[in-house]
């Protein structure tokens, strides 16, 4: 049976003692900062001890999360993570549950109680985190945890493994009209951006993710043939895009104005890094009135026109770079020239009567 108690250290913090005792194995003891913390922890080893799965072994050279986290910082792990900010975020949440514990005292059971208290935590805004953040945040602790598992040998295995991945909500499906886009170009020649229609149009006729195209250097944007390259996408894997012959004019005019010190296509005036278009984008809206549009559904838009055109899912993964089909980039160049009808297809639909 297990023994909670509360006691008072010389510095006069207050922790929990956990003790397991069960006839015929040895005592195991552990403190916590909470009484719950305590006594999950508690419940926990004393499942695995009835069921022959706690390691005494391990629990004498016990490691913490804290330590663990460390350790996966110092060994570089992180930088093979394209979102290691948001990792390093999530595995702070972690930590800030976890520090103290022992990793063979990280159950599936613990770890269920803890996701589902992070779901229940609303965000500092009001809102509740949606599955799918809780999903990310649960991603970064496995991958954390495999690693402890299989590089380190810290436990035996990786108890996240035995949790379901939470039921994600469908995704946004906004596509906007015909008459919503001419309004969203012409209201955002009206803003003070000098970037935000060539960006919009950029968008609309070629999927790009709007972090691919901000990250756009002049370099990239072969004129002659009227394609870009994307060096880095979301998925990690390069990819050209095809550009249509009204965007092409509008490359070349902020082209002939640019400043040769500066390599990005969307250069900020004040700095060398990229610009910050939410302020423009938002006004281009209202001045639209357009609702409830975010600037990933320029890539949705785009998705939705293509396939009307005739687009068949091998030229509309290789356009937006969504890599779900075997051997993807042996049709890359192939399909660069084939989805140029397409983007050309979509800007003489979508500008038609919205030309200067």
């Amino acid at each position: 049976m297990a023994s909670i108690f509360k006691r008072k250290n010389d510095n006069g913090t207050t922790v929990w003692r956990a003790v397991v005792r069960i006839k015929g194995y040895p005592t195991i003891c552990n403190h916590f900062e909470r009484k719950q913390e305590a006594e999950d922890w508690a419940s926990g080893v004393e499942r695995q001890i009835k069921g022959g799965q706690f390691k005494f072994d391990q629990h004498k050279k016990i490691h913490t999360f804290g330590e663990l986290v460390e350790r996966y910082i110092q060994d570089g792990a992180l930088e093979h993570h394209r979102a290691a900010d948001d990792t390093r975020r999530h595995l702070d949440y972690w930590k800030s549950r976890f520090n103290d514990y022992g990793l063979v005292h990280i159950t599936p059971e613990l770890l269920g109680k803890e996701r589902q208290a992070l779901a229940d935590t609303p965000i500092p805004k009001g809102r509740a985190r949606t599955s799918s953040t809780v999903n990310r945040y649960m991603a970064s602790l496995s991958s954390l945890l495999t690693y402890a598992a299989q590089r380190l040998n810290w436990i035996s295995e990786n108890p996240a493994l035995r949790l379901i991945k939470l039921k994600e909500n469908r995704g946004r499906d906004r596509v906007l009209s015909e008459n919503e886009i001419a309004r969203l170009l012409a209201a955002s020649r009206q803003t003070k951006s000098p970037y935000l229609y060539c960006i919009i149009l950029l968008s609309l006729t070629t999927g790009a993710r709007q972090g691919e195209i901000l990250n756009l250097e002049w370099r990239h944007i072969n004129f002659q043939s009227r394609i870009a390259f994307i060096k880095e996408s979301k998925n990690g894997r390069p990819r050209s895009i095809a550009l249509c012959d009204p965007l092409i004019a509008e490359l070349q005019r902020l082209h002939q104005h640019r400043n040769p010190q500066k390599p990005l296509v969307f250069a900020s005036k004040t700095a060398f890094g990229r610009i910050d278009i939410k302020k423009s984008w938002q006004q281009a809206l209202k001045r639209a009135n357009i609702t409830n549009c975010r600037a990933h559904d320029m890539r949705h838009t785009f998705c939705t026109y293509a396939a009307a055109k005739g687009a068949s899912n091998l030229q509309l993964q290789t356009a937006t770079g969504h890599r779900t089909l075997t051997m993807l980039l042996h049709y890359t160049h192939m399909d660069v020239e084939v989805t140029k009808q397409f983007s050309n297809q979509i800007s003489d639909q979508i500008l038609k009567g919205n030309a200067e």
